[in-house]
């Protein structure tokens, strides 16, 4: 990773900047934490948000920028050439990266590949559930979309059908598949763009977010389970987490009625 030295002397004219671009768009329907910054020598795109959320976002995407550029058959993650803290706000500076319009057909394999990459990546040490630091797991199934900070997710509720996860292996998932997060870059490859939502959750959740989210997940799912589909979506899980979610997103408890270990609080 290059050296620091170069971006310390910028972060003042960031913090003014992405304070400008606040205070000016923070009432948009569609504001986001971000602005393009460029400089003398480069152009570079800077993501800020509260410290407590995106500081383990800007973790996530500097790792695996870093791992993906050691393998040559990876997807493209822009390199985070900087992170630091002013206040509550954590900033990240990254690389631009540009990217070109390709037909659907090849955009769904490109994301496909992306999405099989991450599956591939081995569990850091550390990670119980979710992405690296303290941030939690996020997963459309849970109630305000966040995994209550429980060491497991295991619990039995009357009227539910049994959700069988335990012993399930962690895979790495984007659970916001959203097309905005992928891209493809000027040399045809894949880019995954937004560390936000992606977190190691059980095999399970993760296909879940393929096959029972959106639209574009489920054109995605094609290109990534390929002549497994069929088997994947017959999966009781995937019928059984839509009830929960259900329930979960009509008045139960966000932890799921359980204390920190995972036992039901009293």
């Amino acid at each position: 990773m290059p050296s620091t030295i170069p971006f310390v002397a910028l972060e003042q004219a960031i913090i003014a900047a992405c304070a400008q671009h606040e205070k000016t768009y923070r009432q948009q329907p569609d504001y986001r934490r971000c602005i393009p910054f460029d400089t003398h020598t480069a152009n570079y795109f800077v993501k800020f948000g509260d410290s407590w959320c995106f500081s383990t976002e800007a973790m996530m995407q500097q790792k695996f920028a870093s791992i993906a550029q050691r393998n040559p058959s990876a997807p493209r993650v822009p390199v985070v050439r900087n992170i630091f803290q002013h206040e509550h706000l954590t900033y990240a500076i990254i690389e631009s990266i540009e990217t070109i319009q390709v037909s659907t057909d090849i955009f769904l394999r490109k994301v496909a590949a992306a999405v099989l990459w991450l599956r591939r990546q081995p569990v850091l040490p550390g990670v119980v559930l979710g992405p690296l630091g303290s941030g939690r797991a996020w997963h459309a199934i849970f109630k305000n979309k966040y995994a209550p900070a429980v060491s497991t997710l295991q619990r039995r509720q009357p009227g539910l059908a049994e959700i069988n996860i335990a012993g399930e292996p962690l895979v790495l998932t984007q659970s916001d598949m959203d097309p905005s997060n992928f891209a493809v870059d000027a040399t045809g490859c894949p880019v995954i763009f937004d560390f936000g939502e992606i977190g190691w959750l059980p095999q399970s959740l993760a296909n879940f977010t393929l096959l029972r989210t959106s639209c574009f997940a489920t054109a995605v799912s094609v290109c990534v389970f390929g002549d497994d589909l069929d088997s994947v979506a017959a999966s009781s899980n995937l019928d059984s987490m839509c009830a929960v979610k259900t329930y979960l997103g009509t008045g139960f408890k966000s932890n799921l009625g359980l204390d920190e270990n995972g036992n039901p609080a009293p």
